[in-house]
């Protein structure tokens, strides 16, 4: 059902590979380096020191290219290699990469991501509807730089029961801010009392994806693997506590109805240091980026030797090789 999906070699187990393909989600621990993930917990916390985020992202402050350590986790191939298993193709481009950190309040206004409602991740990443189920075009991460047990504010999941799953059976329409529902809502209890009161059946459907919801422990390190496609939602923070987390998204190269979250990752160049990250990354990394690997037709001697000119210091050899194989 996954045609030609298992032949591309990687990181993930057999078994973690295809829960993600039939449940929708997996959490794997050992990817990140320990050292990479405490240093970009300390900057998480150092950039969040004076302020409390009670929504998604960062305003920009840890977005990629941060010039930190931050992009040696959403440039991982690791990773790469990760998302490449699940979508059986190595040609796969960066589409979101933000670090946020979530704190603990008591707020739990209509617009709050404080107790967030089971929602999918399409809705706002494109126009479109997603295919069909054994045809993923995505994979969506978080990656925890926090011990949800001392925390709180793990990720919830519903996650899907077969073929005949009733609580995947497309158009996935059944919440707020689609399928004709404009009156949107974060907030948990204000969603579903909306669902109650305008659409009982709709209520009915979505208290069964709560009755299926499943709370992992997050250890500093484990990465959340999901898809656009997938029921989850935020849980609250302790109070007291913060909860950083990278938050990365990539799509199939050719699917380019998938957007990309992210301000265009070239918009701040010309000062240097997203040139510096670029110059560090190798070939693989840089086709996140949408930049050709070696050997794509869109290179010749001469496109080479223009993109080492532009980034002196680069090594352009892998490139020029790839010309004479």
């Amino acid at each position: 059902k996954y045609q030609d999906m298992n032949k591309i070699q990687g990181p993930l187990s057999k078994e973690q590979v295809i829960q993600w393909q039939e449940r929708g989600y997996v959490v794997v621990s050992g990817l990140l380096e320990p050292a990479l993930v405490e240093s970009c917990k300390q900057i998480m916390l150092d950039s969040f020191k004076d302020s409390v985020s009670r929504d998604f992202g960062s305003d920009g402050k840890c977005e990629f290219p941060t010039s930190n350590d931050l992009d040696d986790v959403t440039t991982h191939e690791k990773l790469i290699d990760a998302v490449s298993q699940l979508l059986g193709t190595p040609d796969i481009l960066l589409a979101q990469s933000d670090g946020w950190c979530k704190a603990g309040h008591c707020d739990f206004g209509a617009q709050q991501n404080n107790d967030q409602r089971f929602h999918m991740d399409y809705g706002n990443n494109t126009f479109l509807h997603p295919t069909p189920w054994n045809q993923p075009e995505n994979v969506a991460a978080i990656a925890y730089l926090a011990d949800t047990e001392i925390t709180g504010g793990g990720t919830a999941v519903c996650f899907r029961e077969g073929e005949d799953d009733e609580l995947y059976k497309p158009p996935y329409i059944n919440m707020p801010g689609n399928g004709g529902h404009w009156e949107f809502y974060n907030d948990r209890s204000h969603a579903e009392r909306y669902f109650e009161e305008k659409h009982p059946q709709i209520a009915q459907f979505r208290k069964k994806i709560y009755d299926r919801e499943v709370i992992p422990i997050y250890k500093p390190g484990d990465v959340l693997l999901y898809r656009y496609d997938v029921w989850h939602r935020g849980t609250p923070v302790n109070v007291g506590h913060k909860r950083s987390v990278i938050n990365i998204a990539w799509k199939k190269r050719d699917s380019f109805w998938h957007l990309t979250w992210n301000p265009a990752w070239s918009k701040w160049n010309y000062y240097g240091k997203v040139e510096s990250v670029l110059m560090k990354l190798s070939p693989k990394q840089r086709a996140l980026l949408g930049i050709p690997k070696p050997g794509h037709e869109y290179w010749n001697e001469d496109n080479i030797r223009w993109f080492g000119a532009r980034y002196p210091g680069l090594d352009i050899r892998p490139y020029m090789q790839a010309l004479k194989l």
